[in-house]
Protein backbone atom coordinates (compact mmCIF):
# COMPACT_ATOMS: atom_id res chain seq x y z
CA UNK A 1 0.00 0.00 0.00
CA UNK A 2 2.83 2.59 1.01
CA UNK A 3 4.62 1.75 -2.59
CA UNK A 4 1.45 3.32 -4.31
CA UNK A 5 1.86 6.32 -2.20
CA UNK A 6 5.38 7.19 -2.57
CA UNK A 7 5.31 6.08 -6.16
CA UNK A 8 2.40 8.46 -6.77
CA UNK A 9 3.76 11.24 -3.94
CA UNK A 10 3.63 14.18 -6.00
CA UNK A 11 0.21 13.51 -7.95
CA UNK A 12 -1.38 12.94 -4.62
CA UNK A 13 0.03 15.67 -2.77
CA UNK A 14 -1.26 18.00 -6.01
CA UNK A 15 -4.08 16.13 -5.87
CA UNK A 16 -5.14 16.89 -2.13
CA UNK A 17 -4.39 20.46 -2.37
CA UNK A 18 -7.46 20.89 -5.07
CA UNK A 19 -9.95 21.06 -2.10
CA UNK A 20 -9.83 22.64 1.02
CA UNK A 21 -9.73 21.82 4.54
CA UNK A 22 -13.48 23.42 5.17
CA UNK A 23 -14.74 21.76 2.00
CA UNK A 24 -13.79 18.18 2.88
CA UNK A 25 -14.85 18.28 6.76
CA UNK A 26 -17.66 20.48 6.94
CA UNK A 27 -20.36 18.30 8.35
CA UNK A 28 -18.18 17.90 11.51
CA UNK A 29 -16.52 21.63 11.60
CA UNK A 30 -19.44 22.48 14.33
CA UNK A 31 -17.44 20.12 16.58
CA UNK A 32 -14.29 21.30 16.35
CA UNK A 33 -15.21 24.69 17.21
CA UNK A 34 -16.92 23.40 19.80
CA UNK A 35 -14.06 21.55 21.14
CA UNK A 36 -11.45 24.34 20.92
CA UNK A 37 -13.78 27.00 22.38
CA UNK A 38 -14.55 24.21 25.28
CA UNK A 39 -10.33 24.00 25.64
CA UNK A 40 -8.22 26.71 27.37
CA UNK A 41 -4.74 26.26 26.66
CA UNK A 42 -3.50 23.51 24.79
CA UNK A 43 -5.92 21.34 22.06
CA UNK A 44 -4.16 18.70 20.69
CA UNK A 45 -5.01 16.84 17.69
CA UNK A 46 -3.94 13.64 15.99
CA UNK A 47 -4.22 13.57 11.85
CA UNK A 48 -3.53 9.89 11.37
CA UNK A 49 -3.02 9.22 8.02
CA UNK A 50 -1.90 12.57 6.78
CA UNK A 51 -0.89 12.26 3.61
CA UNK A 52 0.32 15.87 2.14
CA UNK A 53 -0.57 17.86 5.75
CA UNK A 54 -3.61 20.17 4.41
CA UNK A 55 -5.51 18.75 7.80
CA UNK A 56 -2.98 19.28 9.45
CA UNK A 57 -1.74 23.09 8.47
CA UNK A 58 -5.18 23.90 8.75
CA UNK A 59 -5.85 22.48 12.45
CA UNK A 60 -2.29 23.99 13.51
CA UNK A 61 -3.39 27.17 12.11
CA UNK A 62 -6.21 27.53 14.29
CA UNK A 63 -3.56 28.67 17.27
CA UNK A 64 -4.56 32.29 18.94
CA UNK A 65 -2.65 34.20 20.97
CA UNK A 66 -4.80 32.46 23.78
CA UNK A 67 -4.76 28.95 23.13
CA UNK A 68 -2.45 26.67 21.29
CA UNK A 69 -3.07 23.36 18.65
CA UNK A 70 -0.64 20.93 19.05
CA UNK A 71 -1.00 18.34 15.83
CA UNK A 72 0.52 14.88 15.64
CA UNK A 73 0.47 13.67 12.24
CA UNK A 74 0.67 10.49 11.21
CA UNK A 75 2.03 9.16 7.42
CA UNK A 76 3.79 5.85 7.02
CA UNK A 77 4.30 6.86 3.33
CA UNK A 78 7.53 8.47 3.56
CA UNK A 79 7.44 10.26 0.48
CA UNK A 80 3.97 12.19 1.01
CA UNK A 81 5.38 12.86 4.82
CA UNK A 82 8.14 14.44 3.86
CA UNK A 83 5.88 16.46 1.54
CA UNK A 84 3.84 17.15 4.59
CA UNK A 85 6.31 17.97 6.63
CA UNK A 86 7.49 20.52 4.36
CA UNK A 87 4.24 22.18 4.02
CA UNK A 88 3.62 22.60 8.07
CA UNK A 89 7.21 23.48 8.47
CA UNK A 90 6.45 26.70 10.40
CA UNK A 91 3.57 25.26 12.03
CA UNK A 92 3.19 23.63 15.06
CA UNK A 93 3.20 19.90 13.43
CA UNK A 94 5.05 16.92 14.96
CA UNK A 95 5.32 14.39 11.70
CA UNK A 96 5.19 10.48 13.43
CA UNK A 97 6.48 7.60 10.84
CA UNK A 98 3.39 4.97 12.70
CA UNK A 99 0.27 2.93 11.29
CA UNK A 100 -2.59 1.65 12.63
CA UNK A 101 -3.97 -0.90 13.96
CA UNK A 102 -1.18 -0.66 17.12
CA UNK A 103 0.30 2.98 16.57
CA UNK A 104 3.11 1.88 18.60
CA UNK A 105 5.06 5.34 18.54
CA UNK A 106 2.63 6.67 20.37
CA UNK A 107 1.72 4.95 23.55
CA UNK A 108 3.37 8.03 25.50
CA UNK A 109 0.09 10.23 24.46
CA UNK A 110 -2.57 7.82 25.98
CA UNK A 111 -5.50 10.50 27.16
CA UNK A 112 -3.73 13.32 25.03
CA UNK A 113 -5.58 14.03 22.02
CA UNK A 114 -9.03 16.06 21.71
CA UNK A 115 -9.58 15.26 18.60
CA UNK A 116 -8.33 12.51 16.32
CA UNK A 117 -8.78 12.28 12.73
CA UNK A 118 -9.39 9.65 10.30
CA UNK A 119 -9.68 11.05 7.00
CA UNK A 120 -10.19 8.50 4.27
CA UNK A 121 -8.41 6.12 6.06
CA UNK A 122 -10.75 3.24 7.49
CA UNK A 123 -11.20 1.66 4.06
CA UNK A 124 -7.52 0.86 4.18
CA UNK A 125 -7.88 -0.72 7.57
CA UNK A 126 -8.29 -4.46 7.14
CA UNK A 127 -11.33 -5.89 8.95
CA UNK A 128 -9.79 -8.35 11.28
CA UNK A 129 -7.57 -5.09 12.72
CA UNK A 130 -10.74 -2.68 12.91
CA UNK A 131 -11.03 -3.71 16.42
CA UNK A 132 -7.82 -2.77 17.61
CA UNK A 133 -7.42 0.43 15.97
CA UNK A 134 -10.62 1.40 17.31
CA UNK A 135 -9.33 0.25 20.82
CA UNK A 136 -6.09 2.50 20.25
CA UNK A 137 -7.67 5.25 19.17
CA UNK A 138 -9.75 5.32 22.61
CA UNK A 139 -6.71 4.99 24.84
CA UNK A 140 -5.07 8.33 22.75
CA UNK A 141 -8.62 10.21 23.07
CA UNK A 142 -9.32 12.72 26.47
CA UNK A 143 -12.29 11.55 28.07
CA UNK A 144 -13.94 14.25 26.27
CA UNK A 145 -12.65 13.72 23.02
CA UNK A 146 -13.97 13.02 19.70
CA UNK A 147 -13.18 10.99 16.90
CA UNK A 148 -13.46 11.32 13.01
CA UNK A 149 -13.58 8.87 10.52
CA UNK A 150 -14.52 9.17 7.45
CA UNK A 151 -15.71 6.46 5.12
CA UNK A 152 -15.44 5.86 1.35
CA UNK A 153 -17.87 4.22 -0.74
CA UNK A 154 -17.86 3.55 -4.30
CA UNK A 155 -15.27 1.67 -7.04
CA UNK A 156 -11.54 2.24 -6.83
CA UNK A 157 -9.51 3.31 -10.02
CA UNK A 158 -6.33 2.64 -9.50
CA UNK A 159 -4.38 -0.64 -7.97
CA UNK A 160 -5.07 0.50 -4.11
CA UNK A 161 -6.99 -2.38 -2.12
CA UNK A 162 -9.78 -0.95 -0.60
CA UNK A 163 -11.77 -2.50 1.89
CA UNK A 164 -15.63 -2.66 2.40
CA UNK A 165 -16.92 0.02 5.08
CA UNK A 166 -20.29 0.48 6.62
CA UNK A 167 -21.47 2.24 9.59
CA UNK A 168 -23.03 -0.49 10.77
CA UNK A 169 -19.48 -2.43 11.31
CA UNK A 170 -18.06 1.06 13.30
CA UNK A 171 -21.72 1.12 15.23
CA UNK A 172 -20.50 -2.63 16.66
CA UNK A 173 -17.06 -2.59 17.03
CA UNK A 174 -17.40 0.76 18.73
CA UNK A 175 -19.40 -0.80 21.88
CA UNK A 176 -16.24 -3.11 22.00
CA UNK A 177 -13.75 -0.56 21.98
CA UNK A 178 -16.05 1.61 24.91
CA UNK A 179 -16.48 4.02 22.14
CA UNK A 180 -20.28 5.55 21.16
CA UNK A 181 -21.17 7.07 17.61
CA UNK A 182 -22.85 10.47 18.25
CA UNK A 183 -23.34 12.07 14.92
CA UNK A 184 -23.63 10.33 11.37
CA UNK A 185 -23.52 12.47 8.50
CA UNK A 186 -25.86 11.63 5.34
CA UNK A 187 -23.78 10.37 1.57
CA UNK A 188 -21.90 13.21 0.56
CA UNK A 189 -20.28 13.38 -3.11
CA UNK A 190 -16.95 13.48 -3.53
CA UNK A 191 -15.43 16.75 -3.39
CA UNK A 192 -12.77 15.19 -6.49
CA UNK A 193 -15.61 15.14 -8.86
CA UNK A 194 -15.76 11.15 -8.74
CA UNK A 195 -19.34 10.04 -9.73
CA UNK A 196 -19.07 7.27 -8.33
CA UNK A 197 -17.63 7.82 -4.99
CA UNK A 198 -19.80 8.62 -1.75
CA UNK A 199 -18.33 9.29 1.52
CA UNK A 200 -20.25 9.44 4.74
CA UNK A 201 -18.56 10.55 8.39
CA UNK A 202 -18.99 9.49 11.80
CA UNK A 203 -18.29 11.19 15.08
CA UNK A 204 -17.50 8.99 18.35
CA UNK A 205 -16.57 9.59 21.73
CA UNK A 206 -15.93 7.64 24.86
CA UNK A 207 -19.30 6.00 25.93
CA UNK A 208 -20.33 7.33 29.74
CA UNK A 209 -18.34 4.21 31.21
CA UNK A 210 -14.99 5.04 29.81
CA UNK A 211 -14.36 8.39 31.36
CA UNK A 212 -11.11 8.25 33.04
Amino acid sequence: MNNFYNDNANMLARRYLLTSFEEVHVSWLHHLNDLINQQESIFRVLDVGAGNGRDAKYLAEQSTNLQTVEVVAVEPAYKLAEFGARYTSDLNVNWIDDHLPRLNRLTVYRNSFNLILLSAVWMHIPPEERLTALQTLAKLMTPNGRLIISLRFGPNEDTRVLHPVSVEEIETLAKKAHLEVIECSDRDTDKLGRTQVFWQTLVLQRDSGNVN
